[in-house]
């Protein structure tokens, strides 16, 4: 696993799909800012930091998604180390059932299946309301960025650097992306304007990007929700129920797959993008005996 160096003492791991930050206290002790995807990164990450000859002594996580928080569990225990989460992030990686929550599609015994190995328990909370946390001796700074996940925040290293987890993505990643990923997206888009008032060094974009300004991208990453908007919307024919929907966004879309777990978080992303429309005022949901069954308001 490659390690590039960001700024002063702020460096990145690089993950098979997310850079994962870390923060060195002095030439061995380091803090790790997120830990990757379980199935892909745990080989090479224990290589970087037994090799690397560092002694993990913390983790802060952005927030509780597979490919952010999938070693953490692993790394506390090989390593002893405290990890902190932001509450509601914590209370959702405690166990399957609670981490379901970001995957509701998926049956209770499916999220069991999937994402044991991801659960962890926090050793300190974030609250919600936080701006900064001490931690492992020094101070980083907390950004509340709520959207992407509903606890999500960014980790300013006591440099200056901002990890933004995935409150942005990177312009391939929008290239690339058919659905994006948004809990609630009315505060997805507040958290993405909040970032225009930053001023810091560098910026970490998790998928897959390392930046000294991020006007731009923060614009584009706006446009690309409210464009999905528009050609989900697009994709209504009144009187669909939620199947006839997401079926003919997805024919539009040519997202094909089999695989019950994309399936689940394509399911989730646009059941977040109806909510969304819904309280927005530009559709209108009815049910006729419980079947819910959509209209252009």
């Amino acid at each position: 696993m490659e390690l590039q160096h960001v700024y002063r003492n702020t460096y990145a791991a690089v993950g098979a799909t997310a850079l994962m930050p870390i923060y060195k206290l002095n030439d061995t002790d380091i803090v790790l800012l997120d830990t990757g995807y379980a199935r892909l990164d745990r080989s090479a990450l224990t290589k970087l930091l037994d090799g690397s000859g560092f002694r993990l002594k913390g983790i802060i996580c952005s927030h509780a998604h597979f490919d952010h928080t999938g070693n953490t569990r692993y790394l506390q225990e090989r390593y002893g180390c405290p990890a902190a989460a932001q509450i509601i992030e914590a209370g959702i990686s405690v166990n399957p059932d609670a981490y379901r929550a970001n995957y509701v599609a998926l049956t209770y015994g499916k999220s069991r299946e999937y994402f044991l190995e991801e659960c962890f328990t926090a050793d300190v909370i974030i609250p919600a309301d936080a701006t900064s946390l001490d931690f492992c001796g020094v101070r980083f700074g907390i950004l509340q960025l709520p959207g992407h996940s509903a606890g999500h925040i960014g980790i300013v290293t006591p440099d200056g650097v901002a990890y933004l987890g995935d409150c942005l993505i990177s312009q391939s990643e929008i290239d690339n992306a058919k659905l994006p990923t948004s809990m609630f997206i009315a505060r997805d888009l507040e958290s993405k304007r909040s970032l225009h008032a930053l001023d810091c060094p560098a910026y970490i974009i998790a998928h897959k990007e390392i930046l000294t300004d991020i006007h731009d991208l923060i614009d584009r990453n706006i446009s690309f929700l409210q464009e999905k908007e528009r050609e989900i919307l697009d994709c209504l024919r009144d009187g669909m129920t939620f199947s006839d929907w997401i079926y003919n966004f997805c024919k539009q879309e040519n997202i094909l797959t089999r695989n019950e777990l994309k399936f689940s978080i394509v399911e989730r992303n646009f059941s977040n993008y109806a909510a969304y429309l819904t309280d927005t005022g530009k559709i209108e949901v009815r049910r006729e005996f419980c079947a819910k069954k959509y209209y252009h308001a």
